[in-house]
């Protein structure tokens, strides 16, 4: 017959383990989400530079005016009315084809520490009277990278 006197102690062990395991979980957990956020950022950076290169190479290199109107941000019509993508390509026209050996140089920022990427990317190209410097500005406000804004500056190459 048991003692009444004596209390029966439930072991603690148990859990001690499960709050364990549940520590465990949650930081793997927040280790993944920080490791897939940190792709994600790593992505962006490497997609808006190879976004801006492409920019670049099919209105200057190519002169095709349909990717441009295509790729402007839904905002940013107002400031690139059809007549004034027809001159950019127009005036790259007129040029002919660059040298296609261009950097594209330039960092992207992010709204928050993962998220809305834009960024302007600069480059130099040289045709043979010429060269011109060509500041694009792009961005990923949705989840599809956009143009928002565009730069020429036409210089005369040195001596």
């Amino acid at each position: 017959m048991p003692d009444p006197f004596v209390s029966k102690v439930k072991p603690r062990s148990r859990q001690n383990g499960s709050a364990l395991l549940f520590v465990i979980i949650l930081i793997v957990v927040i280790a993944g989400g920080w490791y897939g956020l940190s792709t994600l950022r790593r992505n962006s950076q490497i997609e808006g530079k190879q976004f801006a290169r492409e920019i670049i190479e099919r209105i200057a290199v190519q002169h095709d005016g349909k990717y441009l109107h295509s790729i402007v941000a839904a905002d940013r019509r107002i400031a690139f009315p059809p007549a004034t993508e027809q001159g950019f390509i127009d005036g790259f026209t007129q040029l002919g084809a660059p040298n296609q050996n261009f950097s594209v140089d330039g960092n992207l920022t992010f709204e928050s520490y993962f998220f809305s990427p834009h960024g302007t990317f600069k480059s130099i190209l040289t045709y043979p009277d010429r060269h011109a410097t060509i500041l694009v500005t792009v961005g990923k406000p949705r989840g599809y990278w956009v143009l928002t804004d565009l730069a020429i500056t036409w210089e005369r190459p040195p001596g």
